[in-house]
């Protein structure tokens, strides 16, 4: 909700700029995509060029069992919001490119535990010992967006198919523990072994993969 939020706002911020230029609304659609469930606002500044305003978001669960025994599970929570300009190679054509820049909420938030014991410095730990494993992990704030895309009006209403790159940067991985031996260096060590090992199973999420299907009501 926060991200429609969010889109709704940078949507109006374009209307008095089209109004100042004389430039009628022309859009405004739903989409679903790897970023998320969106909505969007769309300006025709042309015949080949449209700026939209666009807010995506979703959150999803998971588990997952580590080849070292933790268990995690978590929620990715995708947010993001931006503008994009299309650029249709031919005023009445389907294909068009696109380039944006978004400010992303992207993050990923999950717990851990041990599911046997584990030696730490030579020191044989329960897993209630270990404790519960916090893990976060953050992204860019403002990332750049690249697209090609093709549209379909009928009538009233246009249907849209985007493919784009999302870049939203290396990941930033932090791992805490409320273990009762957590100031211990051995142990300290172990978690920022484990943090590495986190941050490294991500790195790819760098360049997010974005595959947006939309539907449009044209004014």
């Amino acid at each position: 909700m926060r991200s429609y939020l969010l889109a709704a706002v940078a949507a109006a911020a374009l209307f008095p700029i089209a109004a100042q230029a004389q430039i009628a609304p022309d859009f405004a659609g739903v989409r679903v995509s790897t970023l998320g469930v969106g909505a969007e606002f769309g300006l025709k500044l042309n015949d080949h060029f449209t700026v939209r305003a666009i807010g995506n978001g979703a959150n999803f669960g998971y588990n997952d069992t580590t080849d070292d025994g933790i268990r995690y599970d978590g929620d990715l929570k995708l947010a993001s919001y931006g503008a994009q300009v299309d650029y249709r190679f031919a005023a009445n054509g389907p294909l068009y490119v696109t380039a944006g820049a978004y400010k992303n909420d992207n993050k990923v938030h999950a717990t851990g535990r041990y599911t046997n014991n584990v030696i730490v410095g030579g020191i044989p730990l329960t897993p209630a010992q270990v404790g519960v494993l916090t893990a976060q992990a953050k992204f860019d704030d403002t990332v750049p967006y690249l697209g090609l895309g093709a549209r379909w009006p009928v009538g009233h209403f246009e249907f849209n198919l985007e493919a784009g790159a999302y870049f939203q940067g290396r990941p930033r991985v932090t791992l805490t523990s409320d273990s009762i031996y957590a100031s211990d260096p051995n142990v300290q060590a172990a978690i920022e072994t484990e943090r590495a090992d986190l941050e490294n199973d991500i790195k790819d999420f760098k360049t997010y993969p974005a595959l947006t299907l939309g539907l449009r009501y044209k004014f």
